[in-house]
């Protein structure tokens, strides 16, 4: 494969392949699938204001009148995996509902403004127009970053984002959840800063805009992603980090970034989650040696262990075994590469993943399994994936042919099966088992593609994405080797 070859593949079949494999995501499951969906739409609805028809004031202040349809939309199917998305919907009339960011001011109003873009008269469309431009957001922004970075630089960042992507990823980033902000935010950030320490050129300055661009994103969504894109900052700056007075003057972008997390963190009412006092049943030791116990089923919970939507969609134990050995396997890989910046990162990332939830599950006095979701943290794991990849400067991660081979295989089957079993979950209820998605059908979108037609193109697109960066990563792997060779 040549050079300008494999460019195009890198710059064009990849993106449009990943896109369109989370695409095929979210059409994959019916408005109000995501967690607390409701309660974001509802949000969303109102993020203009009041507006006739879309969001009235209601009797309260703590309430608003919305479409009913808004309101119901999870009504009939939420917690019942039996239950099919066949719900009668009054597409008509308007329903008060206390649901939404207007009663505690719960989220940074950044992600809803977004999103209040492309409210329209139809729910339906309005919720698949959201969840496509979301998708479009994270690979647009992802392949921009992929071709500011220093080459050294990309396979942390593609690799790092594809290794814990299913299910909870390709559910969660196609969606209207602001958690799909925070996923993005998590994946590049810290990457941004770090590049913009290294690049000299034009492309430092797209590195800081796109710093900015990632930092307002994940804390204009969630005040947790406020504090995890500090984190993202101080681990770009310990990774760039350099003995010059330079590196003191563009600290000064570290400063900016922080200063609007703080910002947006401090205009949530998830504030209060570092001062409040909840009375608690059991000592604090008790709670605190139960829950560790207990952690890892918050972190493989990203991998399937724990259901889909309102953990109502339980993935085969296929999906979540492979995928969480999978992301175990190349981040245990990454640690043949440990210099001391590498160390402190992935040190910070890791305490991280272990004090954040253990702090909310004792501050609030329950166990794991209770209040906290793995995807609260998810967006730690998916930073701790790219730290681990540091140092293993080939695209292809120095993994060899056939262990290239495993990895795509994983990941395209994974996808697939937990793609068929999502959408199983939405258009018969999970009280069928029939492999043909058409059979039975109770719900679908009014759409001319069929439920298999849109599985198969799904999962092909996202096999397509996999392979392609595989077959991209061994030809530049023995391209650089012939070049060795020539040179002796």
């Amino acid at each position: 494969m040549t050079r300008r070859t494999r460019q195009i593949v890198a710059s064009v079949l990849i993106p449009f392949a990943l896109l369109l494999g989370l695409l095929s995501w979210g059409v994959a499951s019916p408005p109000g699938a995501s967690p607390d969906e409701d309660y974001h739409m509802g949000s969303i609805w109102c993020a203009a204001g009041p507006v006739d028809g879309r969001c009235e004031m209601g009797a309260t202040e703590k309430e608003r009148v919305l479409p009913a349809d808004v309101v119901d939309a999870a009504a009939c199917f939420a917690f019942d995996s039996g239950q099919s998305a066949s719900c009668p919907l009054d597409e008509s009339s308007l329903k008060s509902s206390t649901r939404g960011n207007w009663v505690d001011n719960g989220y940074p109003p950044v992600f809803y403004g977004a999103m209040s873009v492309f409210v329209t008269d139809d729910m339906s469309v309005s919720v698949v127009l959201m969840r496509s431009v979301n998708a479009l957001l994270y690979v647009s922004m992802l392949t921009l970053l992929f071709f500011l970075l220093p080459l050294r630089l990309r396979p942390p960042l593609v690799w790092g984002a594809l290794i814990g992507m299913i299910p909870l990823g390709v559910f969660i980033i196609p969606s209207v959840n602001p958690s799909a902000w925070a996923v993005l935010q998590a994946t590049g950030l810290w990457l941004a800063v770090w590049g913009f320490f290294r690049q000299t050129d034009a492309r430092k300055w797209g590195l800081a805009a796109m710093s900015v661009a990632l930092m307002v994103m994940g804390a204009g969504a969630r005040s947790d992603a406020a504090a995890y894109g500090v984190l993202a900052v101080l681990v770009g700056v310990v990774l760039g980090y350099r003995r010059d007075r330079r590196f003191l003057i563009e600290l000064a972008l570290p400063v900016v970034l922080i200063a609007i997390a703080a910002s947006l963190f401090l205009t949530s009412g998830q504030s209060g989650v570092l001062t409040a006092d909840t009375e608690r049943t059991q000592s604090v030791f008790a709670l605190l040696v139960t829950n560790v116990q207990q952690l890892p089923q918050l972190w493989i919970g990203a991998f399937g262990f724990w259901g889909l939507g309102w953990f109502d969609t339980p993935m085969p134990a296929l999906v979540w075994v492979t995928s969480a050995s999978l992301f175990a396997a190349v981040a245990f890989w990454g640690l043949r590469r440990m210099k001391w910046r590498k160390v402190l990162a992935l040190g910070a990332v890791s305490l991280a993943l272990v004090v954040v939830p253990l702090y909310i599950l004792v501050r609030e006095g329950i166990l794991v399994g209770q209040g906290v979701q793995p995807r609260y943290i998810y967006p730690l794991l998916v930073m701790f994936a790219g730290v681990s990849l540091i140092g293993l400067r080939r695209l292809s991660l120095g993994l060899s042919r056939t262990q290239l081979a495993v990895v795509v295989i994983a990941l395209a089957v994974t996808n697939s099966l937990a793609l068929h079993t999502n959408m199983r979950r939405y258009i018969t209820g999970l009280d069928s088992s029939a492999i043909n998605l058409d059979r039975d059908a109770e719900w679908w979108w009014n759409s001319p593609l069929s439920p298999m037609v849109m599985w198969v193109v799904g999962s092909l697109a996202f096999a397509v994405a996999v392979i392609a960066l595989a077959w991209v990563s061994a030809a530049r792997d023995s391209a650089a080797r012939a070049e060795a060779i020539a040179a002796l």
